[in-house]
């Protein structure tokens, strides 16, 4: 798991911010719905990384709609309008795109297992 966000304390040190309290109960809430899973960390056994179940990763359509809708009606981080200038172009080649690599990733941490 490269770059991505994948422990409590890389979520905690995101810019947006979250509450600890908060953050907690949002990770337990979308681990009680299977959208993530905890995985065993390789490196520390006081840490778990969260990954996306197929469950979660099929909410990707859905959360590209929002974040177009979001660009409409609000002020958004540059960077994040930076990457929503290619799903302009062709949502449905970089949404299937994305999809693809978190499904790839999520298979082979399975098959690690």
């Amino acid at each position: 798991m490269n770059h991505k966000k994948c422990t409590y304390g890389d979520f905690l040190k995101s810019g947006e911010g979250i509450a600890t309290n908060i953050l907690a109960s949002r990770l337990q809430l979308l681990e009680e719905n299977d959208l993530i899973e905890k995985l065993d960390h390789p490196d520390s056994k006081a840490k778990v990384l969260y990954q996306l179940t197929n469950k979660g990763i099929d909410l990707l359509p859905i959360l590209v709609e929002i974040h177009l809708w979001a660009e409409k009606y609000f002020d958004i981080p540059k960077d994040l309008k930076d990457r929503m200038k290619a799903v302009k172009k062709d949502k449905e080649t970089v949404v299937r795109a994305l999809m693809k690599d978190l499904k790839k990733e999520l298979t082979s941490t399975t098959e690690k297992d």
